[in-house]
């Protein structure tokens, strides 16, 4: 009882630190939100049009959809309550009552959490920046959010403060800076976040910092020159080579970086009076309308541009994979036809080796005085068998390599042994092999006949190939047969030659590998597979001093089964 008190206890405490931590990240992310938010208010805050009192530029707007667009579902409690409480504070320090900037705090969060819904709803919880279509979705998403929450900003103005200004105006001039502010703040925080998630390469890093240093350099240039040049040129498409620049080297993220330091440049001068855009001689609406155009058309070029290229980069790492995939499978190819002729060769080689070997005898027995007719007619007949193993070589390659059922049925394992142990017979006697078979009754097995006989004369014939290095010892070749359980036969070959390194046991199935002097590595390697294919399993042992043992073991179906899978 005390160890279970312990331990719920312990539980108690875990899901209390759990808890505590929770709401840390939530206040901490809620607090870095108002705090951004509330720098950005106050400085929209120095530049109201009159005599409606609304801010004709917005940043605050992007940084809580940026956020929030970056961050998921899981950031709207904190960054709506870090955006009202912010708003509050920032419309209190101005000349706005308790009422009014609650109300424009529940719109400016309203507006960052249906922008943000209608990104995740239609394109998804990853969003980013690099496709035309994701950059048209924001604008559009922007366009929807500050609308809407514009209705409620010119409501709440007309209600609690009263203005003589018309409620349409009021829309459009809290339509218009939350907008802007979205567009030109919000690429910069949804990049960063990805940035952080997926860091650039460091010369892209630096590359990029010099593009955006040019960038700001260029934009100090433009905005200080005197209004003679801005009425007879444009000087802002002189900062189309950096923004161009920054979309084809970098990431979408740096030309966002880019058209973010621009806009907050112009809005920073329009707000303090300092250059072009703070000009006194402009009349304020006109300022504040060159100023919109401006950071407009920096927004959506520098977007659009970095979209596309950012499309281009990304279709070029996709036909380069593609093109690489297309020269692996030709590869593959070429190593499968290389290694399906090589497994043609080694099958074949053997009984045609038997057949050129037992016509060369025969001839030996017709030319004697007088011909022996008997021995020559038995090797005769020995070159047909080989003759048609030699057919069945084929017949069992192809099936095996169309990885069908043709030409299953029910068969005697025992049968296939005794005729590969006759077969060879000739062979084993030359070598000085002596042959003890120990083959237990067995049911019958549903598999291919030529396949499994490949199989059983391949580690015959690999036993009989390794003892001819043997010359300390008998040469014993012992061949069983076991029935394990009720459901699995198992048939094990083993010789006494010098054995295999048991490091190399494991990669003696491998294809062209293989233990001999001569020959492909191939036989070892197809008989796995045969095994596989019939739902066996095919082991090799040896201590690398005294011999080998080769086992498979091979599932049993019943005769039944067996034939009712038949063609």
């Amino acid at each position: 009882m005390p160890q279970s008190l312990l331990a719920h206890g312990q539980r108690q405490r875990s899901a209390a630190d759990d808890l505590t931590q929770r709401l840390m990240r939530i206040i901490g992310l809620a607090a870095a939100v108002g705090s951004a938010y509330f720098l950005a208010a106050r400085l929209s805050l120095g530049l109201l049009t009159q005599p409606d009192g609304v801010a004709v530029f917005w940043p605050a707007a992007g940084v809580a959809s940026g956020v929030l667009i970056a961050l998921g579902r899981g950031a709207r409690l904190p960054v709506a309550a870090g955006t009202m409480a912010a708003t509050i504070t920032a419309n209190l320090l101005g000349d706005r009552n308790l009422w009014g900037s609650a109300a424009f705090a529940l719109c400016n969060a309203g507006e960052a959490l249906i922008t943000a819904g209608l990104i995740e709803r239609y394109f998804g919880s990853t969003f980013n920046l690099d496709r035309l279509r994701q950059v048209l979705g924001l604008l559009l998403a922007a366009v929807v959010g500050t609308a809407v929450s514009g209705i409620g900003g010119a409501a709440a103005y007309r209600l609690f403060h009263s203005p003589t200004t018309p409620i349409l105006t009021t829309w459009h001039h809290w339509f218009a800076s939350d907008a802007f502010g979205i567009v030109t703040v919000a690429p910069l925080v949804i990049g960063l976040a990805s940035a952080l998630r997926d860091p650039p390469p460091r010369s892209e890093v630096i590359e990029g910092t010099a593009a955006l240093v040019a960038l700001a350099a260029m934009t100090g240039i433009i905005i200080s020159l005197p209004l003679e040049t801005w009425e007879t040129v444009l000087p802002i498409a002189w900062l189309f080579p950096m923004l161009l620049w920054l979309a084809a080297r970098c990431r979408p993220v740096f030309a966002a970086a880019g058209a973010f330091l621009v806009s907050i440049t112009v809005v920073s001068t329009t707000v303090f009076g300092i250059g072009h855009f703070g000009h006194v001689e402009l009349p304020t609406d006109e300022r504040i309308l060159q100023a919109q155009a401006a950071i407009l058309v920096v927004s959506l070029c520098a977007f659009v541009l970095a979209a596309l290229f950012a499309e281009r980069r990304e279709s070029e790492v996709r036909l380069a994979l593609s093109n690489m995939i297309l020269e692996r499978e030709r590869d593959n190819k070429l190593m499968n036809a290389q290694a399906l002729t090589a497994s043609i060769a080694h099958e074949v080689r053997q009984p045609l080796a038997a057949i050129v070997a037992g016509g060369s005898a025969a001839l030996r027995f017709l030319e004697k005085a007088p011909p022996d007719h008997d021995e020559a007619r038995a090797l005769l007949k020995r070159i047909i068998r080989e003759g048609h193993r030699t057919g069945e070589v084929f017949d069992s390659i192809r099936t095996l390599f169309r990885k069908i059922d043709q030409g299953r049925q029910p068969i005697d394992v025992n049968e296939i042994i005794n005729g590969v142990l006759q077969s060879l017979r000739g062979e084993l006697k030359d070598h000085g092999v002596a042959v003890r078979a120990e083959l237990t009754e067995l049911p019958l097995i549903d598999g291919h006949r030529n396949q499994l006989q490949q199989v059983i004369f391949n580690l015959v014939h690999n036993a009989l190939e390794a003892m001819d290095t043997a010359t300390d010892r008998s040469r014993v070749l012992r061949v069983r047969t076991e029935l394990r359980g009720r459901d699995a036969i198992a048939v094990a070959v083993e010789d006494s030659g010098p054995g295999i390194d048991p490091k190399r046991l494991e990669s003696i199935f491998s294809a062209f590998i293989t233990t001999k002097s001569h020959g492909m590595g191939l036989g070892l390697a197809i008989c796995r597979m045969i095994i596989e294919h019939h739902g066996g399993q095919l082991t090799a042992a040896s201590d690398g001093k005294n011999g080998a043992l080769f086992q498979f073991v091979l599932p049993v179906e019943s005769t039944d089964e067996a034939t009712a899978r038949l063609p």
